[in-house]
């Protein structure tokens, strides 16, 4: 399983990646479209987290790439939970289920 983590504020990228990784998760982030289409290419990535701050046209492009690849696709509805919260409750989880 491999993670890739995209959105737009570098800081909350860098912390999905290191909780994520500390959890026993190969993951990596960008905050680009372009790189992160460009890892989504490379056949690894399992599952995609989309920020919640990723516009819709990117978010768009980002979902339609990650479906022709089967990758699972998480959409970040963090309800004013910081990004720690958001993925010790909904996405870590998730993904232990996998």
């Amino acid at each position: 399983m491999k993670v890739l983590a995209i959105g737009r504020r570098r800081a909350v990228v860098d912390t999905a990646i290191k909780l994520l990784r500390a959890n026993g998760f190969a993951t990596e982030g960008f905050i680009a479209d372009a790189d992160a289409l460009r890892a989504l290419d490379t056949g690894e990535i399992t599952n995609l987290i989309i920020g919640g701050g990723v516009e819709p046209n990117s978010r768009a492009a980002l979902k339609q790439k990650a479906a022709a690849r089967q990758v699972v696709v998480h959409e970040a509805q963090r309800g004013g939970r910081s990004i720690e919260e958001y993925l010790n409750d909904v996405v870590i989880p998730t993904l232990e289920r996998q």
